[in-house]
C-alpha cells in the first residue's frame, strides 16, 4: 500500500464491512431504546442511564483494544485478528439484545449491552485504524473512507426499510419489530463482510521503527495530548457528534409527538439516508478541490443553518420537515467521511514524533468521543424528557413538547457551531500533510 491508489475491490471489500456494523448501531441507538422504554419493562430514565453506563465502560475497554491492537504481531497483521476474534460474541449479544424474551428487565439490557459494546469495539476499533493504514495519500485516505462511509450509509437506509416494513404491520411496537429484522440482516450480513475483507484487503506491512520496543505509556499519552491540531479535530468531532446524536435519537418522539405524524417516520429515514448516499459525491469533489476541513466546515455551517427552523414546526409540517431533513441528510455524508480521513493525517504527526505507528490508540480515543456523544444524546436527553414528564405514544403537555423540540432543534445548532470554531482554523492541508510524509520518510532513512 502506501502513496498509491488503491483498487476497487479493495475498497468495496473493505467499506463492506460497514454495512452490517452500521445496521446494527442504528438498531441499538435508534430503535432500542424505544423499543425498550416503550414495552413498559423499563422506565425511561432507566433505558438512558443503563446505555450511558455502558457506553461510559468503553472509556476502558477502547483505549485497551486500541493499544493492545497496536502491539499486535501474527502472520495475518495487526487488525484482522482483533476483527475475526470479535465476531462471535458480537453476534451473541445483538442477537440476545435485538430479540429478547417478554418481561426482561434492567439487568438484562446492561449485561448485554456491555458485551455488545465490548465485542464492537474490538471489531471497529482495529478495522477503522486498518483504513487509515490502508494509504499515507491526503487525497486517498477520503477516497477510502468515503467508500466506508457509502456502505454505512447502505446500512442505515437498510434499518429504514426495515422500520417501514415493520411500521406497515401495524404493529403496537414497530421499533421492537425492526430490532427483530435488523438482527437477522445485519447478522447474516457481518460474517459475509468479514470473509471479503480477509480475503480482499491486506494490512500494509510494518516498518523497521513500528517493530521496536513501544515508547512508555506515559510519555505517549502526553505527545498524543500535546498534539494541538489531534485535540481541535477531536473537540470538533465531539460536538459534532452530540450534535448528530441528539435528532436520531429523538426522531421517533418528533415525529410522533410534535409533528403528529407518526406513519411518515420510514420516509423521513429513508430520504434522510438516501441524502446522505447522494451526497457523498459532492463532499469528495469538494475535499480535492479545497481540503477536507474546509468540506467539512461547509456541511457544518449548512445543517446549522437548517437545522434552526425545526423549532418553528408544529403539527402537520411534515412536508417542510422533509425539506430539512433532506439538506441534513446531505451535509451527513461530509460528517461521516471527511473525519476519519483527516484523523489518519493527524496520526502522521504522532509518526513524526514517536518514529511508531500508533494508530489504533489515536482512533480509540476518538471512538470514545465519539460513544461519549451518542450515549449523552440518549442517557441526558431521556432524563431531561423524563422530568419534564414526557411520555412516549401518549399526549404530552405543551411544556414536555416545547422541550422536545430544544433538545431535537436548538441544542444540535449549539453543538454544530460549538465544531465550526474547533475546525476554522484547522492547520493540516494536503500540502502540509505531504511535508510531514516526506519527513517521515527522511527520518526513516537517517
Amino acid at each position: 500500500m502506501g502513496g498509491e491508489r488503491l483498487s476497487l475491490t479493495t475498497l468495496l471489500s473493505f467499506g463492506s464491512i460497514s454495512m452490517p456494523v452500521s445496521l446494527l448501531a442504528i438498531g441499538m441507538f435508534m430503535f432500542l431504546p424505544t423499543a425498550y422504554a416503550a414495552s413498559g419493562g423499563i422506565a425511561m430514565g432507566d433505558v438512558g442511564l443503563i446505555i450511558l453506563a455502558t457506553r461510559l465502560w468503553d472509556f476502558v475497554t477502547d483505549p485497551l483494544v486500541g493499544w493492545l491492537s497496536d502491539r499486535t504481531r501474527s502472520r495475518f497483521g495487526r487488525r484482522i485478528p482483533w476483527m475475526t476474534l470479535a465476531w462471535v460474541p458480537l453476534s451473541i449479544s445483538a442477537y440476545k439484545l435485538f430479540l429478547p424474551p417478554p418481561g426482561v428487565g434492567a439487568s438484562y439490557l446492561a449485561f448485554w449491552s456491555f458485551l455488545l459494546f465490548l465485542s464492537g469495539t474490538s471489531l471497529f476499533m482495529p478495522y477503522t485504524a486498518m483504513g487509515a493504514e490502508l494509504s499515507t495519500s491526503y487525497h486517498e485516505r477520503s477516497r477510502i473512507f468515503a467508500f466506508r462511509h457509502v456502505f454505512a450509509v447502505l446500512g442505515t437506509l437498510t434499518a429504514a426499510l426495515l422500520f417501514w416494513f415493520a411500521n406497515s404491520q401495524g404493529v403496537y411496537n414497530p421499533e421492537a419489530g425492526a430490532l427483530e429484522l435488523i438482527a437477522w440482516v445485519g447478522l447474516a450480513l457481518l460474517p459475509v463482510t468479514l470473509v471479503a475483507t480477509l480475503l480482499k484487503v491486506r494490512e500494509p506491512p510494518l516498518d523497521a521503527s513500528s517493530t521496536r520496543s513501544d515508547i512508555r505509556w506515559k510519555d505517549g499519552v502526553r505527545i498524543m495530548f500535546g498534539n494541538r491540531t489531534y485535540l481541535r479535530i477531536l473537540g470538533c468531532y465531539l460536538c459534532n457528534g452530540i450534535a448528530n446524536a441528539l435528532p436520531v435519537t429523538l426522531l421517533f418522539f418528533f415525529v410522533r409527538s410534535v409533528l403528529q405524524a407518526p406513519e411518515w417516520t420510514p420516509r423521513i429515514l429513508a430520504l434522510y439516508f438516501v441524502a446522505a448516499l447522494c451526497g457523498t459525491p459532492l463532499w469528495l469533489y469538494l475535499a480535492n478541490r479545497v481540503g477536507k476541513h474546509m468540506a467539512w466546515r461547509i456541511a457544518l455551517m449548512v445543517a446549522a443553518g437548517s437545522l434552526v427552523f425545526v423549532p418553528l414546526l408544529g403539527a402537520g409540517d411534515v412536508l417542510w420537515f422533509l425539506a430539512i431533513a433532506v439538506i441534513i441528510g446531505v451535509t451527513l455524508g461530509a460528517d461521516l467521511a471527511m473525519p476519519a480521513a483527516m484523523l489518519a493525517d493527524v496520526v502522521d504527526l504522532d509518526v513524526l514524533a514517536t518514529g511508531r505507528k500508533r494508530t489504533g490508540i489515536y482512533f480509540a480515543v476518538w471512538a470514545m468521543a465519539a460513544k461519549l456523544a451518542a450515549a449523552a444524546a440518549v442517557g441526558v436527553s431521556f432524563l431531561i424528557l423524563d422530568w419534564v414528564g414526557f411520555i412516549p405514544k401518549l399526549h404530552n403537555a405543551d411544556n414536555a413538547l416545547l422541550t422536545l423540540s430544544i433538545l431535537f432543534g436548538v441544542c444540535p445548532v449549539v453543538f454544530k457551531l460549538l465544531a465550526l470554531l474547533f475546525v476554522w482554523r484547522y492547520p493540516l492541508t494536503a500540502a502540509r500533510q505531504t511535508e510531514i510524509r516526506q519527513a517521515i520518510a527522511t527520518q526513516r532513512n537517517t
